[in-house]
């Protein structure tokens, strides 16, 4: 182990550090003790321990003298610490509560099997815009853009299949979903 650099007694912010980081190490095993019963998960106190930590590291020279109560505010620090992380995880379960609810999970988080009326409502009259807007294509271009996209077929073999060259299936497929995104939009 290093040992610790000798500080100037003519530099107080440094001196002020220093006195954080002993009082730090002095009460590491306390703090750990509060913040496991805080938080009920000793792999979540010694996170938030290094959390202190990092915070103390962070803190300019300024700052640290300003501190007049090491311990009370190594505490204040690690509580409000415990406290930020609680209110994060709160606001991750009600987020992620709110995104099954609203894919339509159960409340054991599996997606449910069906879509909601309304999802299988806006599906249809989709599908009814874009089998219109087919129909309206031209029959190469409707043709292509079936034998493509919803058979399967490559462009290679929609070319075979139709007689025409790879290219014209191409502008085909092209043609088709500019006027599908014109007349139904995205998506």
């Amino acid at each position: 182990m290093i040992p610790p650099p000798e500080l100037s007694q003519d530099d107080p912010d440094a001196v002020a550090r220093q006195a954080l980081v002993d009082v730090w190490l002095e009460v590491r095993p306390a703090l750990l003790r509060f913040l496991t019963a805080r938080t009920g998960s000793s792999a979540t106190a010694e996170d938030l321990v290094q959390d202190v930590w990092l915070r103390l590291q962070a803190l300019t020279g300024e700052a640290a003298a300003q501190v007049r109560h090491p311990q009370a505010f190594l505490y204040r620090m690690a509580a409000n610490l415990a406290l930020d992380g609680s209110k994060a995880q709160r606001r991750a379960g009600a987020r992620d509560l709110e995104w099954r609810r609203a894919q339509g999970a159960d409340a054991a988080g599996e997606a449910a099997d069906a879509p909601s009326a309304e999802d299988a409502t806006w599906a249809r009259l989709k599908l009814e815009k874009v089998m219109t807007a087919i129909g309206r294509m031209p029959p190469k271009t409707a043709e292509a853009f079936r034998l493509h996209k919803l058979a399967g077929l490559s462009q290679a073999e929609v070319a075979d299949r139709m007689g025409v060259s790879r290219s014209a299936v191409e502008k085909y497929i092209s043609g088709a979903l500019k006027e599908l995104l014109l007349k139904v939009g995205w998506p």
